[in-house]
Parts: C-alpha cells; sequence; structure tokens
C-alpha cells in the first residue's frame, strides 16, 4: 500500500514517473480535468487517487469490496470518481476534500467493463457484460435509463466532448447514441475490432480497434478515414485534447500517432518500460504527458512527444540512494546518496524533472551516507542531514554552500526540514537534541538545543511555525516554542514505542504520530490529550493522511483494508 517513486528518468527529453502501490495489475486510468490527479483501478480491488506532481497518493486506497475494479473515470467537476467492477456494481467516489464518501450503484447483472462521466458531469454512463448500458444521475445515484438491444456484451462506452453523443461498442459494431436519451442515431459502423471506442475532441471522428491496430472514422459520413497500424493487437486508444495525437495500447507498450492532414500518414513513436502488458493509456488534460497502467502493477507517466523507444533511469549514481525529495513545482528532483560500509560517493544530487538530466555536478561536503534532504518551500535551498553529523545547506541553482557545514550534532542527523515560512531550519539527531538554525548563517537560533528523551527521529513545524515537535526512540513527543526556545509543554507518551514520523493537522490544533509498532496516535497539541487512538491491527499501517480541514484521517494498511477515522477538534 505504499507509493515509491521508481525513477525520473529522459525520454526523449522528457519526464517519467512510475508509481507503485497496487497489489495486482492496473486495469484503468484516468486523469482529473485539472491534470493534477490521476486515478486508477487495479484487479486488487482497490481505486487508488494519486497526485501527479509528487507522485504520491492525495486519498488513502478505496476499497471496492466487489472484486477486481475494471474501470475508472474522472468527472470533470474534478469531484467525483467512478469505477466499475468485475461484481457488476458501479461506484460513485467524491473525492473532495472532507467529503469523501463512496455510493455503490447497483442495477447491472455482470461485470461493469467501461465507466464515462458526460462533459458536464451531470451523467454517468456504464457498460456491461450484461449486454446493456445504464445512465445514472451521480450525485443522487439514481438511475436515469438502461439501454437495451445489443446482442453482445457492452465493452466500451465514449461521451464525444459536448456530451450530445454517445458512442458503445459491442460485439463488432459501434452504435451511436443520443447522450442523453440513448437513443440510436444512425446506422451502426460495422468494422472488425470489438473492444474500445473513443471520440475526437472535436466529435467527427471515432477511433475502434481492428486487426492489429485502430480504425479511424467519420462519425457523419459513416466512411473509414484512415487504419493506423500498430504491428498488433490494440486493446486501448485515446485521442490527445487537441486531437492531433492518438494512443494506443499494445501488448508491453503504447504507441503514439501524429495525426496529419492525412491520418493514413501518421508518423508514430513507441514508448516501453513496462514489464507486463499494458491494459490502459490516456493524455494529461494538456496533452503533454501519456499514463499508461500495466499488469506489472504500476503505473508511468511520460512524454507524449518522445522521439525514443526506450526509456532511460535517472542519472547512473555509483551509491544507494537514500532519500528523495521533489520541489512543490515538480521542477526538480533532489537525492541524497552514500553506503555506510563503503564510506565514498556520499552526496547531493540535483535532476531536472523534465530532461532527467543533471543540472549541478555532485554537491559534496558529507563525509557518510546521507540520512535525509530537504526542499525549502520557496524552492531556492537544499538541506541534507548525514550521518557524518553535519547539516548542509545548498543553492538550489548554483550548488554553493549557503554557509559553513552546520556542526551542531555530536551523532547522525536522522531528518531535516524547513519550516512553512523558510526562514528556519530544524534537524533531528541520535544525541538526542533537536536544533533549530537560522538558514542564512547557519546559525542556532536558541542559545541550548531542544533536548529529547533518546534519539531524535523525526521533526515537524507547526504550520503558523509557532511551534516544532519533535518524537524519538523514547516514544515521547516533544514540544517547543520557537519563539523563546522554551518547552510548549510536557513531553506526550506514545506508549514508549519509539517514534518515527509526526506530522500537524493543517490548522495545527492536532498531531498525528506513528510509533515503530505503526499504530497512529492523534493527539489535541493544547491540552496533551489524546483524542484518537486507531486501533488497527499490529504491524498494518503503512500510509496515513490528513483531509483538507483535518476532520478525516485515512490510514492504508498490509492487510488490504482502508480505513477512515472522523476527528474533531477538541
Amino acid at each position: 500500500m505504499t507509493v515509491d517513486i521508481f525513477g525520473i528518468g529522459h525520454h526523449g527529453g522528457s519526464a517519467i514517473l512510475t508509481l507503485s502501490g497496487h497489489g495486482g495489475s492496473v486495469r484503468s486510468l484516468a486523469y482529473s480535468f485539472d491534470g493534477r490527479l490521476l486515478v486508477s483501478g487495479s484487479e486488487d480491488g482497490t481505486v487508488r487517487v494519486w497526485d501527479v506532481q509528487t507522485g504520491e497518493e492525495s486519498l488513502p486506497p478505496l476499497r471496492s469490496g466487489d472484486g477486481p475494479v475494471l474501470s475508472v473515470d474522472f468527472a470533470r467537476n474534478n469531484k467525483w470518481v467512478s469505477s466499475g467492477t468485475e461484481a457488476g456494481i458501479v461506484c460513485v467516489i467524491n473525492v473532495a476534500p472532507a467529503q469523501a464518501s463512496q455510493r455503490r450503484l447497483s442495477g447491472h447483472s455482470a461485470k461493469v467493463n467501461c465507466v464515462m462521466f458526460s462533459a458536464d458531469s451531470s451523467r454517468l454512463v456504464s457498460a456491461s457484460e450484461d449486454k446493456s448500458i445504464r445512465f445514472w444521475k451521480p450525485e443522487s445515484g439514481e438511475q436515469l435509463r438502461v439501454v437495451t438491444g445489443y446482442s453482445a456484451p457492452v465493452n466500451g462506452v465514449a461521451f464525444s466532448s459536448d456530451g450530445a453523443i454517445l458512442a458503445s461498442i459491442s460485439g463488432n459494431a459501434i452504435r451511436v447514441k443520443d447522450g442523453i436519451t440513448g437513443v440510436d442515431v444512425g446506422a451502426p459502423l460495422k468494422f472488425a475490432g470489438h473492444d474500445f471506442v473513443a471520440f475526437s475532441p472535436d466529435g467527427i471522428t471515432i477511433a475502434g480497434d481492428t486487426n492489429n491496430g485502430v480504425s479511424l472514422w467519420h462519425r457523419k459520413t459513416r466512411k473509414r478515414i484512415a487504419e493506423l497500424n500498430a504491428g498488433a493487437k490494440v486493446v486501448s486508444a485515446q485521442f490527445s485534447p487537441d486531437g492531433q495525437s492518438l494512443v494506443g495500447v499494445r501488448g508491453r507498450g503504447i504507441r503514439v500517432w501524429t495525426l496529419q492532414a492525412n491520418p493514413a500518414n501518421a508518423p508514430w513513436v513507441d514508448i516501453e518500460g513496462h514489464s507486463g502488458d499494458v491494459r490502459s493509456a490516456t493524455f494529461s488534460p494538456d496533452g503533454q504527458y501519456v499514463a499508461s497502467a500495466s499488469d506489472d502493477a504500476t503505473i508511468r507517466i511520460c512524454s507524449a512527444g518522445s522521439g525514443q523507444s526506450t526509456v532511460e533511469p535517472l542519472g547512473a549514481l555509483d551509491s544507494a540512494v537514500n532519500s528523495v525529495a521533489i520541489s512543490r513545482d515538480s521542477a526538480f528532483i533532489v537525492s541524497g546518496s552514500g553506503h555506510f560500509f563503503r564510506r565514498k560517493n556520499h552526496s547531493v544530487r540535483v535532476w531536472n524533472a523534465l530532461t532527467g538530466e543533471a543540472m549541478l555536478p555532485p554537491l559534496q561536503g558529507h563525509t557518510n551516507q546521507i540520512r535525509n534532504v530537504t526542499i525549502s518551500p520557496n524552492k531556492r535551498l537544499i538541506a541534507s542531514a548525514s550521518e557524518d553529523c553535519i547539516v548542509q545547506i545548498w543553492d538550489a541553482q548554483s550548488g554553493a554552500a549557503v554557509s559553513e557545514p552546520i556542526r551542531g550534532h555530536t551523532k547522525r542527523v536522522n531528518a531535516v526540514t524547513f519550516s512553512n515560512d523558510g526562514q528556519w531550519l530544524a534537524s533531528a539527531s541520535d544525541d538526542t537534541n533537536v536544533c533549530m538554525w537560522d538558514i542564512m548563517t547557519g546559525k542556532m537560533l536558541t542559545a541550548v538545543p531542544f533536548h529529547c528523551r533518546g534519539g531524535a527521529l523525526t521533526v515537524a513545524f507547526s504550520p503558523d511555525g509557532g511551534l516544532i515537535a519533535a518524537g524519538g526512540s523514547s516514544g515521547y513527543i516533544h514540544f517547543w516554542r520557537t519563539d523563546t526556545g522554551e518547552q510548549a509543554r510536557e513531553p506526550l507518551d506514545a506508549d514508549s514505542w519509539p517514534v518515527n514520523l509526526l506530522a500537524f493537522s493543517p490548522d495545527g490544533t492536532r498531531i498525528l504520530s506513528r510509533g515503530e509498532d505503526n499504530a497512529v496516535q492523534i493527539w489535541n497539541v493544547s491540552t496533551g490529550q489524546p483524542i484518537l487512538a486507531l486501533q488497527c491491527p499490529v504491524d498494518s499501517v503503512v500510509t496515513s493522511a490528513w483531509s483538507f480541514d483535518g476532520s478525516i484521517i485515512g490510514t492504508g494498511s498490509k492487510d488490504g483494508t482502508v480505513r477512515v477515522w472522523g476527528c474533531d477538534n477538541r
């Protein structure tokens, strides 16, 4: 249930991001209308929503409870996600902050192969093996109508960009229907495929699969425009938002055609990289990227304009990477490397996220492996913490050290973090000390460091910068005031387990802690009282997140479950 960024490399001069977390084949993908989020559905029975800028999940995994998820779609209002399952259930999930909920829609008697929202988000259509399509009202879950009369399972549906026309594919025919009533509009298109259907943005061209390629049809004249050869069976295809390109899924890769005045002569490039068959591919709303989903349980995001056919990894490193950070605008990535036993090649590297190339020579200065790297909110600075007991602050553009190495710790430094305003840096060390530093001078801001009971493993600033909190090996959570350096309250006892994660709620009134046993505890910062202990199986919680308003906490577990917990402001 974790999210791993395996590497951002260059692919024809563009970024590629691999997202891992699903426990089975990823069957379907869809971008949000603003391009910030990506939803995926998997045979592991979960729907996941990813932030494509950070590579992290924006919500805990959502378990359908109805078997493998075969299809997903994102409504243009960015509020709803829909999924279709093997058990024949359609789910509408509200993914708006603080409103996360899931509604199960019953009616189909066989698996749901495809779901799709209309452009105005007022309708949802599902296509099923039961030889029918159904129209739903997403907001209420009301079934608007059932369209039958198909002689074979319905494998796909596609709305035109204005939602006026709906195309459905069943058997060897594409049926074009009124997007509101579901009534046929003209005769079906007969061809040799049966797997998918897609509309061009202008609503004029319809794409469907055929022998070893994609067939393009003119919707009004019913004439075939072109045959795009893929050299293999194409199981899914989609037009780019501007209608100038088409991506098709073939085997373990995807083919991207650039559609010219004569599509029959469209040039193409192949993008490879998955270790399993690709199930689905989709363009980002700006048309710059293509996301693909595979049987290898990963999602890959790469450039739509690549001219190469292989994916190269992030530039070669001669030592293990221990920590990675991504700038808030996803413009660059920072990695910290080094090996404890070899005691060499300890460096900080800065990579261009759009090209995968090194932006600077390795930043060297540490004499032992780097434990943690972080980027300031304004993207101007990089901080690194190391086994050599030193903290370094670097200029992110030039790579120059902003100040002399910070040498206030006597044992390894486990964590560093910037305050939200970017003025201070906090560090946590095995020497039991937490220090707060002036970024420009490298000088400690308090007369003496903050002292923890046991080694300090994690550190966090409150959202307003008024408090600094640290957790350590003794199982206590400590709080200090950043303006005076005084202890803000008595330490909180987290049941004697080492505390390896701290996170303030968005309003700063509560703090979440996670111990080495993966148990999660929520505390009232002001009173020090525990608000909620999340009673999950031992050694199961692997991820947790606050909702935007701090009223809900989600946890994902190794046992395959997602739990949603209410947490008020008391």
